[in-house]
């Protein structure tokens, strides 16, 4: 497991490495409002995929081989093509309907179908090489994410669309990512454009049905979870406070979160194979890979506190001054989701996915009425805010963790006490 995690993260911290090595130039080709109109776009995305395919592609982790994963994989594909349809009519009819319903936020309107595609369609493939435990396929994929990311902002920022340059450039870097894994997979692209009979579709959603009900609400209540921050930043402030916070997202965030889920897909991958041959074992792995994950993050966190109030000035530039004092209070925030993202799927694995909703239920309620508190209460300082934030993230984490570890210990009784009845028989 140890090598086939350093596998997954060479990739992520290669993808990393050059994202942020472009960072300090993009800082200065593009403002900070548009860094903020790309976080809220971003926010708005990871909403919006987790209806793309309903979450049918976790699902391929657990399909049988042969004619049930095809099937499946035939009917992800194609469900990211018919949402994304769906929702250009919704943004044409929103468009048409209440033209300033977005303001600011027009410009990437009609953008957002095409990336829920191709974003789809990414996030599906990204399940085959996991299920193949072909981890260095999923390694060079996000090296080919982050090239196609960073030279397209570049390119972008020298034309007239450079409002949305990163948005584009987004759009570009999830298609390198996905085009890597369909030339690394064989013939897999003709299975995905391959005939899918009505009643095969019909059999298929309704044999892995418990994604669609269970695991997609779940994801997608994390989803808007996420998506607060952002938006209360943009409501409580304005978009370039917001865009303070999108580098803090971009810089700290977003490549700590990328490498914590570099690890939940190895981490996922061996669960799931430990759940299906030894049951006995999957607390002593949890509580292994736990202990590993903070002891692995504890040093980082630490550095960065110390430093990001003076490096990020000096790296990004002056105007990005409050984005360094934000990242003191991030930078503990993203230890607690690297550790917590890496075993998020645990309950998933384990078939505890009602268990999981109802956490997902609980935090985006209580980071709701945290928020809608902040706006109450007036609060007007953005480290302020993120204190809070910082505060509710750690409860939240530590009360998944809990629940997947009892879990998992619960399901290493239950397979004790089995083999023993099996036993005396």
């Amino acid at each position: 497991m140890f090598r086939s995690i350093v596998t997954v993260l060479s990739g992520s911290v290669i993808a990393q490495i050059i994202a942020i090595a472009v960072l300090p130039i993009l800082t200065r080709l593009y403002d900070a409002e548009s860094f903020g109109r790309y976080q809220i776009y971003v926010s708005i995305l990871n909403v919006a995929v987790m209806f793309v395919a309903f979450r049918y592609e976790v699902a391929l982790l657990s399909a049988r081989p042969g004619r049930a994963f095809k099937s499946l994989l035939k009917l992800t594909f194609r469900l990211c093509i018919w949402t994304s349809m769906v929702a250009f009519l919704v943004a044409g009819a929103v468009d048409l309907l209440i033209p300033g319903v977005l303001s600011s936020l027009r410009g990437i309107v009609f953008f957002l179908p095409v990336t829920m595609a191709v974003a789809g369609i990414y996030q599906m493939l990204t399940f085959v090489p996991i299920r193949d435990r072909n981890y260095g396929l999923s390694a060079r994929s996000k090296i080919f994410q982050s090239v196609g990311f960073s030279f397209g902002a570049l390119g972008f920022a020298f034309l007239p669309v450079i409002g949305v340059g990163l948005v584009l450039a987004d759009v570009v870097g999830r298609a390198f990512g996905a085009i890597s894994v369909l030339f690394g997979s064989g013939r897999l692209w003709r299975t995905l454009i391959s005939p899918l009979s009505f009643s095969e579709m019909k059999f298929t959603a309704i044999r892995f049905k418990k994604f669609g009900l269970l695991t997609f609400p779940g994801t997608l209540l994390s989803s808007l979870s996420a998506a607060v921050v952002p938006f209360a930043f943009l409501a409580l402030f304005n978009l370039e406070t917001a865009g303070q916070y999108a580098l803090l997202e971009r810089f700290v965030l977003m490549p700590v979160g990328i490498i914590a889920v570099a690890v939940s897909q190895v981490f996922t991958g061996e669960l799931s194979t430990l759940y299906r041959t030894d049951k006995k074992g999957l607390n002593g792995a949890f509580r292994r890979s736990l202990f590993q994950l903070l002891a692995i993050g504890l040093l980082p966190t630490v550095l960065g506190m110390v430093l990001s109030p003076m490096l990020v000035p000096l790296v990004f530039g002056v105007d990005w001054t409050v984005a360094g004092k934000l990242c003191v209070i991030g930078f503990p925030i993203a230890y607690v989701r690297f550790v917590a993202t890496a075993l998020t799927m645990t309950l998933v694995v384990i078939d505890r996915q009602s268990l999981q909703f109802a956490w997902e239920i609980g935090r985006f309620v209580f980071t709701l009425c945290l928020f809608g508190w902040l706006g109450w209460a007036n609060v007007d300082s953005p480290t302020g805010v993120m204190i809070w934030y910082g505060l509710a993230t750690g409860v939240t984490y530590a009360v998944q963790i809990v629940l997947a570890d009892h879990a998992t210990r619960m399901v290493g009784v239950a397979a004790t006490e089995t083999g023993k009845t099996i036993s005396r028989e």
